[in-house]
């Protein structure tokens, strides 16, 4: 169960959950996803972005049956970027939006982790998920690159540069 509050968003909407009652609402509603990623920075301090379907983005996806959130997220960085990767500390961040697909309405949960890559490594990115590039960017360009991205990166992204 998460930590309340939360923000839920749907587009660009964000929503304040505040209560176990009002989530519960929430998810009777949708369709439930657990997914996790990496917010992966190297040894200049550059995040790893990827670029999907015309947004940059953070490499995630979702957690398959009994897989981990630990292991789903190592194994999403890898597959969507190509890099091995490691998870550091004990930090985890929490986002949540809707979404359909196919008709169905989803609410997504993505738990997110700090990482940094194993060495010896450049990024590769995984074409048959739609993602055209897997790159390092310095820190200080990821807010403006994520300024035409989902609203719930910007959220994300603004909690982790501000904790």
């Amino acid at each position: 169960m998460p930590q309340f509050p939360i923000l839920i968003f749907e587009g660009d909407q964000a929503h304040t959950i505040e209560t176990e009652q009002t989530y519960a609402g929430w998810l009777s509603r949708y369709a439930f996803v657990q997914a996790a990623g990496g917010i992966m920075r190297n040894e200049n301090g550059e995040v790893l972005l990827i670029f999907r379907r015309g947004r940059w983005d953070l490499p995630k996806g979702k957690v398959e049956a009994g897989e981990s959130i630990e292991a789903a997220a190592l194994r999403e960085v890898e597959e969507e970027t190509g890099m091995k990767a490691e998870i550091i500390g004990q930090q985890r961040y929490y986002g949540y939006h809707v979404y359909g697909t196919y008709g169905t309405p989803m609410l997504k949960e993505t738990v997110w982790f700090e990482m940094r890559p194993l060495p010896g490594q450049s990024p590769h990115p995984q074409a048959e998920e739609q993602i055209s590039q897997a790159v390092w960017v310095p820190e200080a360009e990821v807010t403006e690159k994520f300024k035409t991205s989902y609203a719930s990166l910007q959220q994300l992204w603004s909690e982790v540069i501000n904790k």
